[in-house]
């Protein structure tokens, strides 16, 4: 679970950057480790993501604003589960200035 490929993202350089400036998609997969992830993210970081957001969501919606990422593939238990992943990934992607200041955070 690394941070610095979303810290490079956000500051326009690193393998996420490379490969889009190529014109390649980049998918993310396992975004949440197995669900070791969101057992790592508590509420008020959650929170501070975006507001009202659980961990698994906080997730999902950080991996999907990363700039380069093209999609996102997750492995869920439940529809319910299945729901939430799509809604958090559909939503408008989190600001760059948002993205940077998490990347700091978790650094």
């Amino acid at each position: 679970m690394e941070i610095a490929p979303i810290a490079q993202a956000v500051t326009g350089t690193g393998p996420l950057i490379e490969a889009q400036a190529r014109g390649w998609e980049v998918w993310a997969s396992a975004p949440l480790h197995g669900g070791d992830l969101v057992n790592r993210i508590n509420a008020r970081l959650a929170d501070y993501i975006c507001p009202g957001a659980s961990g698994a969501e906080a997730a999902l919606m950080v991996t999907a604003s990363t700039p380069g990422v093209s999609g996102v593939l997750v492995g869920v238990s439940s529809s319910e589960h299945w729901t939430t992943a799509a809604a958090a990934v559909a939503r408008a992607p989190l600001p760059l200035t948002r993205l940077k200041d998490i990347s700091d955070l978790l650094s």
